[in-house]
């Protein structure tokens, strides 16, 4: 008998734990009517706004809360404030690149593209070329030809490596 997956967590909850760990990646769908962002980003099926309490370019109305995110963010310099409902979400990630995917929630164009990517073949296996290997230390005390060597010839100092 399959074991029973468990629910994943609410997108909440992760996000308040990440935030408290540094600032927040969200992946959304910028698509949705609810959801406030710039319009030149409202068309794409992706969208990721970094946000936090202690940013380079504060957030002082920023709020995380049971209805999603809200917060003015800055985009080239340009204020906007935004409003992201928790069902546009479909992505959580920290500082350090731990999070969370909701799959139910994710645009399908990327659910596609991600079935694509793992549906590819492993790329070919290239022949191992050959290494670098460490020769011995030349006995300083070979004396060395004072004359070049005849054509054809090398240096008893020298050796031959394949």
């Amino acid at each position: 008998m399959a074991e029973e997956e468990k629910p994943l967590p609410p997108k909440l909850d992760v996000a308040r734990y990440l935030l408290a760990q540094g600032s927040l990646f969200v992946h959304l769908d910028p698509r949705m009517d609810t959801v406030a962002v710039p319009k030149w980003y409202r068309s794409e099926p992706q969208l990721v706004l970094q946000i936090g309490f202690d940013m380079p370019v504060p957030i002082r109305d920023l709020e995380v809360d049971a209805e999603g995110v809200y917060g003015t963010l800055s985009f080239n310099r340009t204020p906007f404030t935004c409003q992201i409902p928790w069902d546009a979400v479909f992505a959580l990630a920290g500082d350090d690149g731990r999070g969370m995917v909701w799959p139910d929630s994710m645009p399908r164009e990327i659910t596609e593209e991600i079935e694509r990517e793992a549906g590819r073949q492993p790329p070919p296996v290239v022949e191992e070329r050959p290494s670098l290997r460490v020769l011995p230390a030349v006995d300083e005390t070979e004396s060395r030809p004072s004359s070049p060597p005849k054509p054809g010839e090398r240096p008893s100092y020298l050796k031959v490596v394949k």
